[in-house]
């Protein structure tokens, strides 16, 4: 099966591409921009429950209009984003979902020496059939998991922008409940608030160093029979560098220590290193190369006290003419549980093309493949993903 796999990416790929849209808007009389897009889809997932054997595949239609309202007067900015995205499976209509989202966004500049941003968004998401909290489970449900999650993040820098040094504030709150099969997903609700800070100073040649602290405090509704609390504190202090513009390459790059307390004795603490770089290297204006590699530990969805997550992709993007370009990637995912006797390895490979028919609309054609190993028997899966999408704009 895999090499079937690896002949459908290699054929994906030859017709693969990413390019933006060029959307007009409504200008009203108030100021405010108005844009609407709407992607509609159609694709076929081989494995859509994530199976490791007596895989159930799908061809699946996609309908996802959405609108942002937009009041921008140079300096600041407010915008309102809403949408709706929906899907239609032809051989499971149990797993047919309506999700929605809307968003809020602020950007305030009262001084020169000051910049606000603020950020509010609500989801109402389906989690598919053997992700998230069902992995290993495929169809022994009956339908998908729902559930609702909001965000609301507020970041304060100090410092001009024609100086060197900068210190910014964040805060952060993050919800998320589960709305059905409550008397198992209601030991994944859980309420998580960061608080951190980040020292910066520029040093010329578009680089700034930085210095980055921060705490999360994540705590569940629910305590699990038999189990003990979830609930923990993550520290993280890290060092960075930030480049743009630098000879072929621009870049983040942060690196440190991460500590994870939790409140019940009998869960194992992490404390180690953890580090997030990205790194974009264009050798010529019309192609470029994107790397990133994250290390951190996180909570996991199901099983174990944490999972220290190891994840490395890379992206090669070509502009192949002005209406067509490519885009091909790869990504490696580790996970080693801890609590548990546990350990995955994802493999991910991933092509499109797109091509702008018109400046209100274009087509992507796009393969998805991916490639689950587990210690666990029930978790490992192969899948493949080829779709279609048309984007319309106004």
């Amino acid at each position: 099966m895999k090499k079937s796999l690896l002949a459908t990416f290699i054929a994906g790929s030859i017709f693969n591409c990413a390019h933006a849209l060029e959307p007009a808007g409504i200008n009203t009389e108030s100021g405010i921009l108005i844009t609407p897009l709407l992607q509609t889809g159609l694709k076929y997932d081989n494995n859509i429950f994530s199976q490791s054997q007596d895989e159930e595949g799908s061809t699946i239609l996609t309908i996802d209009p959405s609108v942002n309202f937009l009041l921008d007067d140079g300096i600041n900015s407010y915008s309102v984003d809403v949408g709706l995205n929906s899907g239609t499976f032809f051989s499971s209509s149990d797993d047919n979902y309506l999700d929605g989202f809307i968003g809020f966004d602020v950007h305030l500049e009262p001084s020169s020496m000051s910049r606000f941003d603020f950020n509010a968004t609500a989801n109402w998401t389906t989690e598919a059939r053997g992700t998230g909290i069902t992995e290993g489970l495929g169809d022994s449900i009956n339908e998908p998991l729902t559930y609702r999650d909001q965000v609301i993040a507020g970041t304060y820098e100090f410092g001009a922008l024609s100086t060197n040094a900068k210190m910014a504030f964040d805060a952060k709150y993050y919800n998320k409940e589960y709305t059905n099969f409550e008397n198992n997903t209601k030991y994944r609700n859980y309420d998580s608030f960061l608080f951190g800070t980040t020292f910066s100073y520029n040093t010329g040649a578009a680089t700034d160093v930085f210095v980055e602290v921060n705490k999360d405090a994540i705590r569940y509704d629910h305590i699990e029979p038999q189990q003990s609390t979830r609930s923990s504190d993550d520290y993280r202090a890290l060092v960075g560098i930030k480049w743009e513009a630098t000879a072929l390459t621009t870049g983040n790059i942060k690196l440190g220590y991460q500590n994870k307390d939790f409140e019940a004795s009998n869960r194992e603490n992490f404390s180690g290193l953890s580090w997030d770089a990205g790194v974009t290297w264009q050798p010529l204006t019309y192609t470029s190369f994107d790397f990133s590699t994250t290390r951190a530990a996180r909570d996991p969805n199901v099983e174990g006290s944490y999972i220290n997550e190891s994840v490395h992709s890379i992206a090669w993007n070509h502009e192949w003419a002005t209406r067509l370009d490519t885009s091909v990637s790869a990504s490696y995912v580790k996970e080693d549980y801890s609590g548990v006797s546990r350990k995955d390895d994802t493999t991910t490979l991933s092509a499109q093309a797109n091509y702008v028919l018109q400046r209100w609309v274009d087509v992507s054609v796009y393969v998805d493949i991916t490639d689950k190993n587990s210690t666990r028997d029930n978790i490992y899966f192969d899948k493949s993903l080829v779709g279609v999408n048309f984007t319309f704009s106004m």
